[in-house]
């Protein structure tokens, strides 16, 4: 467990200049920070309705999420690493699409939101 924190607090420094971070190291370390028992992180992003194809204009933040596993139950038309599947606070099952999540926060540095670059420019 000590192990993955100090991984984390060495990827944050080395990655999260001006508060920014790339989006695989921001997905790496979710699913990290989630292995540890009390490991949870705070994620920002744009909910997408497929019914209206668009996403809308309201950033929505859940707080205490952990990573989690597909559901058998869970089948896309669209390849599944699209999505990312999480845990809010509140045990709910969640699932947004990968490109449309914004900020990320780890417990290492108190939740504070780094925006994540999904394009290494």
């Amino acid at each position: 467990m000590a192990l993955i924190v100090l991984f984390i607090k060495h990827i944050l420094r080395e990655y999260c200049i001006m508060n920014m971070i790339k989006g695989i190291d921001a997905l790496r370390m979710m699913h990290d920070v989630s292995k540890l028992p009390d490991g949870c992180f705070t994620i920002s992003f744009f909910p997408y309705s497929r019914a209206n194809a668009s996403a809308s204009s309201e950033l929505i933040t859940k707080k205490g999420c952990k990573v989690r596993p597909q559901l058998p139950e869970e089948r896309w038309s669209i390849d599944s690493d699209n999505y990312f599947l999480f845990l809010d606070g509140e045990g709910k099952h969640q699932t947004c699409y990968r490109a449309l999540i914004r900020y990320v926060g780890f417990p290492n540095d108190n939740f504070e939101l780094h925006k994540i670059n999904w394009y290494d420019n």
